[in-house]
């Protein structure tokens, strides 16, 4: 699907939050170089991380202070860890001033916890913990709301064009809510549109 995107309709998508069931190491490594895409994904419980980031999840000081990750170079598949000057433990470390600045980590060592972007980052977190849940919810709505939940795809092909007449569905209602100027009006072009719009197979 995202190379289709990427083929089809000349976009690129940045950053998938996707669920650990359906994606494996391989498949994120084969996004991160050849499609530069970060993959997102919560980690089992068992998934323990490498010993030398299980306390913080990322590179720390030689004083086990946490280092803040500074991006991620596609060009040499590197993540950048400096030391944060602002860190209040920094402030009152013995080496301050004289501490390293700067440390590389590989995403190959885990692909699930350094991916173009790290797990243990807010970024990765945020997404997560608060936009998956809220999406999936939508998700859940849009399907009952076009009458998807009635029948079952056992057909790959039949699957796709469902999935992108959803997705063409979504578009035409965000145009439709767009165009209203009132929030009670708006409501009731949803309704309207929803009505017309569902998959009565």
């Amino acid at each position: 699907m995202i190379r289709n995107t990427q083929n089809d309709l000349s976009l690129h998508i940045d950053i998938v939050v996707a669920d650990m069931g359906y994606i494996s190491s391989d498949h994120k490594k084969e996004l991160r170089t050849e499609l530069q895409t970060a993959v997102i994904t919560k980690v089992r419980e068992n998934m323990l991380a490498p010993e030398e980031y299980a306390d913080h999840g990322c590179p720390q000081c030689p004083e086990e202070i946490p280092l803040t990750w500074d991006g991620y170079d596609p060009e040499t598949e590197t993540h950048r860890y400096v030391a944060s000057m602002d860190h209040a433990a920094c402030r009152l470390c013995r080496l301050s001033g004289y501490c390293y600045q700067e440390v590389s980590v590989t995403p190959q060592i885990d692909e699930h916890r350094f991916g173009i972007i790290p797990l243990h980052t807010a970024v990765s977190q945020k997404l997560l913990q608060y936009i998956r849940p809220q999406v999936e919810r939508g998700f859940e709505n849009d399907k009952n709301k076009l009458s998807l939940n009635r029948f079952f795809i056992n057909s790959l092909r039949m699957a796709k064009i469902i999935a992108y007449l959803a997705d063409a569905c979504q578009v035409l209602l965000l145009l439709a809510e767009m165009k209203t100027n009132t929030k009670a009006k708006a409501k009731r072009v949803m309704k309207e549109a929803y009505t017309q719009l569902s998959f009565d197979l």
